[in-house]
């Protein structure tokens, strides 16, 4: 995770990030992790306050991780025809 101040992302945004928690729905993720951009298909099981910051705990494939809000770059809703 970087280091940066947390920038608060907009209330219906995160709104959408609960939703797709709620509903155990299916997303594909772009974000930032340590500088990388990256782009994982899965869930979110969670969405969080930690030290004043927002995450979300994204289950992909590849394991869970852990995700400062202001480093999601998109989400989308997958389709069982993503190749992923």
């Amino acid at each position: 995770m970087t280091a940066d101040r947390y920038q608060p992302i907009s209330c219906d945004y995160h709104d959408q990030l609960e939703e797709a928690a709620l509903h155990r729905k299916q997303i594909e993720l772009e974000f930032e992790l340590e500088g990388v951009p990256q782009k994982e298909r899965g869930t979110i099981a969670d969405v969080f306050t930690r030290q004043g910051a927002e995450f979300v705990k994204f289950v992909a494939p590849s394991g869970p991780v852990e995700i400062r809000l202001d480093q999601i770059i998109s989400m989308r809703e997958a389709t069982e025809r993503d190749p992923r």
